[in-house]
């Protein structure tokens, strides 16, 4: 077979013809050979580079970069592809501008040390070195947080230290590395609302402050309104490697004092007075005390030595009293009973009548002649009666379950004005009577059967 040639190209020396392709060639083959690429790496392109040699460079200054924080070279991973360089305007990076451009879209890692507690790792350390510092700072902590003689540490955790290559991030410093192992990742668990509840209450119960227990709970529509049966969630933090010391402790405590109490007939039983004042003793103990991340859980006592008795307490109170009785004098007693509190200073408090205890219900009388001037509730007397005799005296009836008379209504001596109650600030049944002159209190007894 023949080939045609194009007709122009007839008579044509074939040099003409064949130097173009040769040109094109040498051009495509010089540009090829250039070694000036386009880097990707994942598949994201980075930029130009002069020749594939400078990958390894700049993978050096990261591991220069990070060598002294995380003590050995640096594993990049990622997927590098260098295609050839096709169009120009191409950003030719240096070895820094690579190394930054892979840091960003490269996997780093190093070689590191995991700590393993019960088939899990829970943290990385630089080296080994460094893992089995940050155990022993762990277990001193819990040793020295506690007062005593060491007798035992140990962990209950299965600890395993194991090589491998992870990333940058995940490998900690030694006192961020030590503070997780002791505070452990926050929890949360979940308290259902009981009624009663109150925030500030949850709180105090479960050792949070009332501001993290807010702010663990956006939910909450008010921090002052809590429903029973709504759900409260409590952050936790549960070490991650826990330590178990025994400690031989010895201290002192003290022994608390009896107190006997002797009768005297010729004292009101209203009265006491101390005639020995107690004192406590002291003893020594010595015992083994079991901790657990800190935390007492267990004591046993192995001796103890008193160093001083204790001295008990003598109280000597009065066992005389003073029945009220209903007589023919002037002032009439308006019920009959024991008088259960006395007139005069109370603790801290001064009474101002006398109580007198009687059954509920029981009649209470006018202890003289006299105008109602008051008859009704008034606060702390409850229900309570006023009876003016002239002469600037007035008799006062509190506490009464029943008032059966009226304002302005005139009474005479030993009828019954009201019944004995509890009402108003009392503890039980009985009738507070008072004595007032020109609105001063008196002592009642002085008036009565006079």
């Amino acid at each position: 077979m023949r080939l045609r040639v194009p007709s122009g190209w007839k008579g044509k020396n074939p040099i003409f013809f064949i130097t173009p392709l040769v040109i094109f060639l040498l051009v495509a083959v010089a540009s090829l050979r250039s070694g000036a690429y386009i880097i990707t790496c994942n598949g994201q392109e980075l930029g130009g580079v002069k020749d594939k040699a400078m990958l390894e460079k700049a993978k050096q200054k990261l591991t220069e970069k990070y060598r002294g924080t995380y003590g050995s070279d640096i594993i990049v991973e990622g997927e590098f592809t260098f295609l050839p360089l096709r169009k120009e305007n191409v950003q030719f990076l240096n070895e820094e501008e690579l190394a930054s451009k892979i840091e960003k879209s490269a996997s780093l890692k190093a070689k590191a040390v995991a700590i393993n507690i019960n088939g899990k790792d829970v943290a990385f350390a630089k080296n080994q070195e460094a893992a089995r510092q940050i155990l022993e700072d762990v277990k001193k902590y819990y040793v020295d947080m506690v007062p005593g003689e060491l007798v035992k540490v140990e962990s209950p955790d299965a600890i395993k230290l194991e090589e491998k290559a992870v990333e940058l991030e995940k490998i900690l410093g030694d006192t961020e590395l030590k503070q997780l192992l002791i505070n452990g990742t926050p929890e949360f668990k979940e308290y259902k609302v009981a009624q009663g509840d109150t925030l500030w209450g949850i709180a105090k119960k479960n050792g949070v402050s009332l501001e993290k227990l807010v702010e663990a709970n956006p939910h909450l529509k008010s921090a002052d309104r809590l429903s029973p049966g709504d759900k409260i969630y409590l952050e936790e933090k549960k070490p991650l490697l826990n330590f178990t010391v025994v400690k031989k402790v010895t201290y002192q405590k003290a022994i608390p004092y009896n107190t006997v109490v002797e009768k005297d007939s010729s004292m009101w039983k209203w009265d006491q007075k101390v005639k020995t004042e107690g004192r406590e003793g002291l003893k020594e103990l010595a015992s083994q005390v079991i901790y657990k991340n800190g935390v007492k859980v267990d004591e046993q006592v192995l001796g103890e030595k008193i160093i001083r008795e204790p001295v008990t307490k003598v109280v000597v109170r009065g066992t005389k009293s003073e029945v009220a009785f209903r007589g023919s004098g002037r002032f009439l007693w308006p019920i009959t009973g024991n008088i259960t509190s006395p007139y005069g200073k109370r603790g801290r408090d001064y009474h101002e009548g006398i109580d007198i205890g009687a059954p509920y219900g029981s009649p209470v009388a006018a202890s003289n002649s006299g105008v109602v001037v008051f008859a009704g509730r008034n606060g702390a007397y409850g229900n309570f009666i006023i009876i003016d005799h002239g002469g600037g005296i007035q008799t006062y009836y509190a506490h009464l379950s029943k008032i059966m008379v009226s304002e302005g209504q005139r009474v005479e001596k030993g009828s019954v004005i009201g019944r004995v109650g509890s009402t108003g600030r009392s503890t039980g049944p009985h009738l507070h009577f008072e004595v007032r002159v020109n609105g001063a209190t008196k002592n009642p007894i002085t008036y009565l059967n006079k």
